[in-house]
Formats: C-alpha cells, sequence, structure tokens
C-alpha cells in the first residue's frame, strides 16, 4: 500500500508499505480522509523524542471497514476512528478518562496512523469507542475533523464555557475558529479572538464568527477587553496559540473566570511566574486539556452530524503524492486545515 513514512525528522518519504493484516477481533480500514494536524508538520520537521522511526503519521482520519474481525461492523462500513487507543481496564479506563490511560497507544505517534491506504485497529480500539460509525449526512473530510473538535470539547468542558459566558479566544488558527464556533454553540454571549499573523487574522474575519477580531500586532489587548467588558473582563480565556506570552493572560479575566491552557508551548515560554494571590482573591481556575476522549470524540462526531460546520475550515484538499505540499501549507500557516483524500 501507499504510504507517506517518516524515516528520521525532515525525512518524509512517500513509498509502497506492507498492508496490515486485520487483527483479530479488529477491523482493517481504508483511509478516505486524513487531516494534517500542525503537531504532524512540526513532527515531520523536529521529530519528537517519543517518536521510534520509521513512523506513518497522521491521527485524525475517517475511512470504510475493508475487513472485520467485530460483530460491530462490517465491510463497506463508513466510520470514524478516535486516534486513542486504551487498555478499558485500568483506573482511568474505568473513570472514562481514557486518555490517561497507563497502557495509552496513539494513531499517529506511538502506532502507525492515517498517511497511508490502511490502517488495522485492534480488539481495544473497537471495544473502547474508538471506531464511530460515520452518519449520511457528513462527508469523509468532515468526520476527519471530529478529532479536533473533540479536543475544544475537551478544553471547553473543563472550562465549563457554557451560556451567557464571553469567551477570548488566542489564537486564529483552525482549532481558534472550532473554539470560536463550539463557544457559541455551548451559549456564549460574546466571543473575541485575537491574532497577530496578517493571513490568519484575514481568515478569522472571514470565518471565525467571532464578535470581534482583535489585531494584537497594532491593538492592545488588554485596554480592548477593558472596553468591549465594561472593565469586567472576560470570563473565559482560551490559549490556542503556542506563540503567545501567557504572563498577561489572568488580568484579562473577570472574576471566577476560567482560564484554559489549550494549546502546548515551547520550553522558552511554557515557564512562566504569576502571582498565587491574583488566582485566590478572585477566585479564578486555571484548566489544561490535552487531546480528548473516546465519548467527547463521539459526541464531537456528533455535533458535526447536527449541523456544526467544519468544512469552510479545509482550505487544502490534496493527494498523498502531495503530503509535503501539505506540510509546508501547514507550518507556514497559508489557510487553516490540509486534508488528504484518498479517493482524489
Amino acid at each position: 500500500m501507499r504510504a507517506a513514512i517518516l524515516e528520521t525528522p525532515k525525512q518524509l518519504v512517500l513509498g509502497q508499505v506492507e498492508m496490515p493484516a486485520c487483527p483479530s477481533g479488529g477491523v482493517l480500514v481504508k483511509v478516505s480522509s486524513c487531516s494534517i494536524c500542525s503537531s504532524d508538520a512540526r513532527m515531520v520537521i523536529n521529530g519528537h523524542s517519543g517518536l521510534v522511526y520509521p513512523r506513518i503519521l497522521g491521527h485524525e482520519l475517517s475511512g470504510v471497514i475493508d475487513e472485520s474481525q467485530s460483530e460491530l461492523y462490517k465491510p463497506g462500513d463508513r466510520v470514524q476512528i478516535y486516534p486513542g487507543i486504551s487498555c478499558g481496564r485500568c483506573s482511568a479506563c474505568r473513570r472514562g478518562e481514557t486518555r490517561r490511560c497507563i497502557a495509552l497507544k496513539t494513531l499517529g505517534f506511538s502506532e502507525d496512523g492515517g498517511f497511508a491506504e490502511y490502517l488495522a485497529l485492534p480488539a481495544t480500539a473497537v471495544t473502547t469507542g474508538g471506531v464511530n460509525l460515520v452518519p449520511e449526512n457528513v462527508t469523509d473530510e468532515e468526520a476527519a475533523m471530529a478529532e479536533p473538535l473533540a479536543s475544544c470539547l475537551n478544553a471547553q468542558e473543563r472550562a465549563k464555557v457554557g451560556q451567557d459566558d464571553s469567551v477570548l479566544i488566542i489564537g486564529g488558527g483552525p482549532l481558534g475558529l472550532l473554539h470560536s464556533r463550539l463557544s457559541r454553540l455551548r451559549g456564549a454571549q460574546r466571543v473575541f479572538i485575537a491574532e497577530k499573523d496578517e493571513n490568519r487574522l484575514k481568515l478569522a474575519s472571514e470565518h471565525g464568527r467571532a464578535d470581534r477580531v482583535i489585531d494584537t500586532s497594532i491593538e492592545r489587548l488588554p485596554q480592548i477587553i477593558r472596553d468591549e467588558t465594561g472593565g469586567r473582563g472576560v470570563d473565559v480565556v482560551i490559549l490556542s496559540s503556542n506563540s503567545t506570552s501567557t504572563a498577561n493572560l489572568l488580568p484579562l479575566l473577570a472574576d471566577a473566570g476560567r482560564l484554559s491552557l489549550f494549546a502546548s508551548l515551547s520550553k522558552e515560554t511554557s515557564s512562566v511566574w504569576f502571582d498565587i494571590n491574583h488566582v485566590h482573591y478572585r477566585e479564578l481556575e486555571v484548566t489544561g486539556s490535552f487531546g480528548s476522549t473516546a465519548v467527547q470524540n463521539t459526541a464531537a462526531l456528533k455535533l458535526i452530524s447536527q449541523g456544526m460546520t467544519v468544512a469552510d475550515l479545509i482550505t487544502m484538499r490534496i493527494s498523498l503524492e502531495d503530503i509535503a505540499e501539505a506540510i509546508n501549507y501547514t507550518l507556514e500557516r497559508k489557510g487553516l486545515r490540509a486534508v488528504i483524500n484518498y479517493n482524489q
């Protein structure tokens, strides 16, 4: 089968690899669409200490059951895949915290992922909710967007985004725009997006569905938030950019506000200092989020089937042969999401 294999950092090679067998109790999936995450692009260039090479990346995907040894699925079923393969037995799994599984495996990281024509999923992926039937009104590429949406859902559930909230999203990339739409869906009254990249400012204005897109390269964010909220501050700040200083985010919050640390930061920017009393007296909350659970992934797919729009966030569609172009497109922030469509 065709695949894009990361042999070492900066060495992404198109080639033929052996097609995997269908595992006992599992399924063999013919991949239809695989979205390219910024983390995929960064791993192509910089690698990762946890990667074992060679590796096939890709964790946002949909496909068709080609072969099944599970009673739950049959050949021809259209499916969306949750990338976490959990054991289903440890205390974290029993609590439903599948992303905290002590034996967690991840497609496109510890296991081969969706930058290939076929993908084998073991029985544990099937029995722990990792395979979702795609509703008829959802396209393959829309289904692939369920995984990033699920990550946003995890962050917003932890930050308790809800009715009448004012929400500030730092970062106008595809995940930031998903956060904006999801905030609206969860009842937020006002949504702001802060961004400094010229191209992403334009895209956020076109696709963000925010009350205001703030250009932080020329506008003073603290003053604008004070003006927009009558000096109160916002209820929620979601950090959805890894190129932003976190030092001045807490003062943007209203009393009892919540800061969601959604994006990972570089070593140079991840060590920050803040006054603990600022959190104590104003009863602020700081929450982290990483990935999603299988349940949240299923919920995200349902949101898309119920009408949450994601297709317009896909601004590049390619075949596997053009993956190098799509990696550069993602790294250079030329658009929003690039998607590999295997049937094009």
